[in-house]
């Protein structure tokens, strides 16, 4: 769909930086590393290969061997943990559909990535920019819909193993403008308890608050 004055459907923007304050103190790389020359390596191939992939997360397959066979990914947004390469995969293909199904057009911005030699992590700052469908509909009679546009920010921090692996994915929620709904939060969980994380001793549970 498009419509006058809004911005173009699944457009990209991207920006690198290589010095950035990341919200709070940065956190430990399970392994624990020390600074040397093969991680600086790992982490400049990895920066490449992130500044590549990101950009088109929600528009195309993602390249997850650049993740381990037990990579945990902590979503602070939903609340939820997942333990393992599989469950990875599905989390991010519902985050896809999702997004798919909740917006009329939408883009993707990556709008700093940096790598941090200190505690073996890549940092990503990005921006989902989209007209959600229901928005659309309502008020199709407008040829300015600018304003009908949701933004959400988020703060991402791949933390890489000895092998030079993604080993742990942390996404935080950054002040975004508009709250993600509460239908929307409860669709994707509803999902991920559907195709069988209910199920004892799940690789999939709710993350604890502090």
């Amino acid at each position: 769909m498009s419509s006058s004055g809004a911005p173009n459907d699944n457009s990209l923007r991207f920006r690198t930086t290589y010095a950035m304050d990341a919200p709070g103190s940065p956190r430990p790389s399970p392994d624990t590393p020390s600074r040397d020359q093969s991680m600086e390596e790992h982490l400049a191939v990895m920066h490449e290969k992130l500044r590549q992939e990101l950009p088109t997360l929600f528009l195309r397959s993602h390249d997850y061997t650049l993740y381990s066979m037990d990579v945990e990914f902590i979503n602070e947004i939903l609340s939820i943990r997942t333990k393992g390469r599989t469950w990875y995969v599905m989390s991010l293909t519902l985050c896809r559909f999702l997004v798919w199904n909740y917006f009329a057009q939408f883009r993707l911005e990556i709008l700093q990535l940096t790598r941090h030699p200190e505690n073996w992590t890549l940092q990503a700052r990005w921006r989902l920019v989209g007209l959600p469908i229901h928005m659309f509909f309502m008020r199709f009679y407008r040829r300015d819909k600018e304003d009908l546009y949701r933004t959400f920010d988020a703060y991402s921090t791949f933390y890489l193993n000895s092998s030079g692996l993604i080993c742990r994915h942390h996404l935080d929620k950054l002040t975004p403008s508009h709250s993600p709904s509460t239908p929307v939060k409860k669709l994707l969980v509803g999902a991920l308890v559907a195709l069988g994380l209910s199920e004892p001793e799940p690789n999939l549970h709710t993350c604890s608050k502090a």
